[in-house]
């Protein structure tokens, strides 16, 4: 049976209680926050939730959205989905793998790098990247830490070997194993 689901982004410049609003209004409309992710993006803060109620407790958040967004300078979007084993419902069977990749910054690594996934029908479940400086010598070093998840019919050997072409065409330290 689906379950009734609202999506919620939200973007707005970062300071504490946030996170307190946003899911003090879900909780109080009745709702469960089943998923999110949250993070700072320069100064930015943008926030991504899923949660489930019913047609009335969601409603309750659509009511309650507009205010807490004004009140908190925030750019909200809501949109409708579902959730639980509906949400799956016609995806193609998949094996998840873990992927971490780290190099030397420079342009053109996450988008290279998904397009080799992409070429095999490769989903991206989840995808963080980091930018940070070496210790001693202050150069950049970009980090990904991604999640996918990898159709049965495609042959992992073959993937494996296009990756690692592509980590050492891009100078990158990339491994990519079955998640646990």
């Amino acid at each position: 049976m689906p379950h009734n689901a609202l999506i919620l982004l939200a973007t707005g410049r970062d300071r504490p209680g946030i996170v307190d609003r946003i899911s003090g209004l879900v909780y109080n409309a009745g709702c469960n926050l089943e998923d999110s992710r949250m993070a700072l993006l320069g100064g930015e803060f943008a926030l991504i939730v899923l949660f489930t109620g019913s047609t009335k407790e969601l409603e309750a958040v659509r009511e309650g959205v507009p205010p807490m967004a004004e009140e908190l300078d925030l750019t909200v979007q809501l949109k409708e989905t579902v959730a639980g084993p509906e949400a799956r419902k016609g995806r193609t069977p998949a094996v998840h793998y873990r992927l971490h990749a780290v190099a030397m910054d420079h342009p053109g690594i996450v988008h290279k790098l998904t397009r080799v996934l992409s070429e095999y029908q490769v989903n991206v479940a989840r995808l963080d990247t980091t930018l940070s400086n070496a210790p001693l010598s202050g150069t950049p070093i970009f980090s990904i830490e991604m999640e996918t998840e990898v159709p049965t019919d495609v042959a992992v050997t073959a993937l494996r070997k296009h990756l690692v072409r592509f980590a050492e065409a891009e100078n990158i330290d990339l491994e990519f194993r079955v998640a646990k």
